[in-house]
C-alpha cells in the first residue's frame, strides 16, 4: 500500500511558528492527513503534544496537515534503508507533526494523499470522519477547501532502470467561508 506524500511548496506555517504543532494519535496517520487539534494531550509525559483526531462535523474548517520527514522504518527497527518515501505512515502512539491550513497555501501532494479518483474533478474538500480530503467537482463552503493547480511529479531513486516517479498535484488552499 502506497501512502502519501506531500511538499509543502509554499506556507505560511514556514515563517509563522503558531501554525507549526507537534502531535500524537489514537489512529495511525501518513503524510497529507488533514486532522482536528481540539486538545493537548492528558497522558503523563506528553503534555506538550496535541492530540490529532480524524476531523468531525464540528471543526471542518480548522484543519491541519500531517507532515513529518519521510524517513521509512523496515521491519519496525531500521530506518533509512527503503528509498521509497511511499511506503512511510506514522504509527499509533508515535509523535509527529502538523502544520495548518492557510489560505493561499500551496501544497503538492500525491494521488495517494486523496480519497477517490480525481478524474475531472478540480476540488478536494475535507469531509467529516475522513482523514484525507476528498476529490469533488466543487469547492465546498463548509470546510477546508484546495483547488488543483497542475499535475506534477516525485522522484524517487530506486537504483533501477525504470520510472522512478509518481504522480503529485499541486493544490491551492482556499478562502474559507466562515458566514
Amino acid at each position: 500500500m502506497a501512502y502519501g506524500v506531500i511538499n509543502p511548496v509554499a506556507t505560511a506555517a514556514t515563517t509563522i511558528d503558531s501554525y507549526n504543532r507537534s502531535c500524537i494519535s489514537a489512529s495511525a496517520m501518513e503524510n497529507g492527513s488533514v486532522v482536528d487539534l481540539l486538545t493537548k494531550s492528558s497522558t503523563s509525559g506528553e503534555a506538550e503534544l496535541w492530540t490529532a483526531t480524524v476531523p468531525a462535523t464540528a471543526n471542518l474548517k480548522g484543519l491541519w496537515m500531517v507532515y513529518d520527514p519521510e524517513v521509512v522504518w523496515t521491519a519496525d527497527k531500521y530506518r533509512g534503508l527503503d528509498p521509497d518515501v511511499r511506503n512511510y505512515s506514522i504509527a499509533i502512539g508515535t509523535t509527529f507533526s502538523a502544520f495548518k491550513l492557510i489560505e493561499g497555501d500551496l501544497i503538492l501532494m500525491s494521488a495517494d494523499a486523496f480519497t477517490a479518483v480525481k478524474s475531472t474533478n478540480g476540488f478536494a474538500n475535507g469531509t467529516n470522519g475522513q482523514s484525507q480530503m476528498v476529490w469533488g467537482a466543487t469547492q465546498s463552503n463548509d470546510t477546508i477547501s484546495m483547488r488543483y493547480m497542475a499535475t506534477e511529479y516525485f522522484s524517487i531513486g530506486t537504483g533501477a532502470m525504470d520510472t522512478q516517479r509518481f504522480t503529485a498535484y499541486l493544490m491551492e488552499v482556499l478562502p474559507i467561508n466562515y458566514a
